[in-house]
């Protein structure tokens, strides 16, 4: 299998309507923190059930060890619990950040991410990148204090604050993007690289090039974790960890294809995630350096 590119959910034993809907049972996705002593907080819309953080840290995936450091209880659209070192807190500070850069783009009926990971004491921050009525990119990012959109501290040359994600949408005359949307085939799975990820979902292990790649498919979306051979990272773990939260939280409906991209550099101590869809004639993509389920977690809150 093809190494895939960087640009870039619902289980297939429930209803074949729902299989062709997009991924996610009732809901679909999650999110992650790899820093188990600093306590975070998740602000901003939830869609779903849960927090859209729970966690695992890279690290913890590697040689068959999981770990979860940090877990939140479930909560309704409010977000008023708090669960372990996890809090989920109000959303008005992060609908504000939102609503002011939906405001400023040109494109009609953007759509944006309205759920974020954030530290404990940190606000979120947002830089429009590019703007027209026809694509956009937002950086978004983890400020020690609130500060307008497009405040200069966030793009300066030598600004040290934190991107959590950047996030754009393009219009093409032709969505369907070989590059973004690689062919994978996953119909007759070998039995030696056959890899069970509950929910009656398989997936394809196989290595190539000093990596090992695992990749499944639920619904119209295709998802591959690629990580270094040498590291012995837990692949089917971190897999089953996104299945079951699939399983309660729902990704966006691709029209007619997603894609997500989880790559451990060597080591496996850090990790990039790129999340791409088709709807209609835009492609969404999300990438960000925060752990998967976090990643996850940002994809599902996306609204217009």
């Amino acid at each position: 299998m093809k190494k895939q590119s960087l640009w870039m959910t619902i289980p297939v034993t429930t209803a074949v309507l729902l299989a062709l809907a997009g991924c996610g049972g009732p809901d679909s996705n999650a999110s992650s923190s790899e820093n188990s002593s600093s306590p975070t907080t998740t602000v901003g819309e939830q869609t779903e059930s849960g927090s859209g953080g729970a966690d695992f840290s890279n690290e913890n995936e590697a040689a068959g060890t999981q770990k979860d450091t940090n877990t939140s209880d479930s909560k309704g659209a409010s977000g008023s619990q708090e669960g372990g070192n996890q809090t989920v807190a109000g959303q008005s500070g992060v609908n504000d950040v939102i609503k002011q850069v939906r405001n400023q783009l040109k494109m009609q009926d953007a759509a944006l991410p309205t759920s974020f990971t954030l530290d404990k004491g940190t606000s979120l921050g947002a830089a429009i990148l590019s703007n027209s009525a026809d694509a956009f990119k937002v950086n978004f990012y983890a400020t020690t204090q609130s500060v307008a959109v497009n405040d200069q501290s966030l793009t300066a040359s030598d600004s040290k604050i934190p991107v959590l994600a950047s996030y754009e949408v393009k219009m093409y005359k032709n969505p369907d993007q070989d590059h973004i949307f690689p062919e994978t085939d996953l119909k007759d799975i070998p039995a030696d690289m056959a890899v069970d990820l509950g929910h009656g979902i398989k997936g394809m292990s196989e290595g190539a090039a000093g990596s090992q790649y695992l990749t499944w498919q639920e619904g119209r979306w295709t998802l591959q974790i690629r990580s270094v051979s040498e590291d012995d990272m837990n692949n089917p773990g971190i897999a089953k960890k996104i299945v079951e939260y699939l399983e309660s939280h729902t990704l966006p409906i691709p029209k007619d294809k997603g894609y997500i991209q989880i790559e451990y550099p060597s080591g496996g101590k850090s990790v990039h995630v790129t999340i791409s869809w088709q709807d209609g004639n835009k492609i969404h993509q999300l990438k960000t350096d925060q752990v998967p389920l976090e990643a996850l977690g940002m994809v599902v809150s996306v609204k217009s």
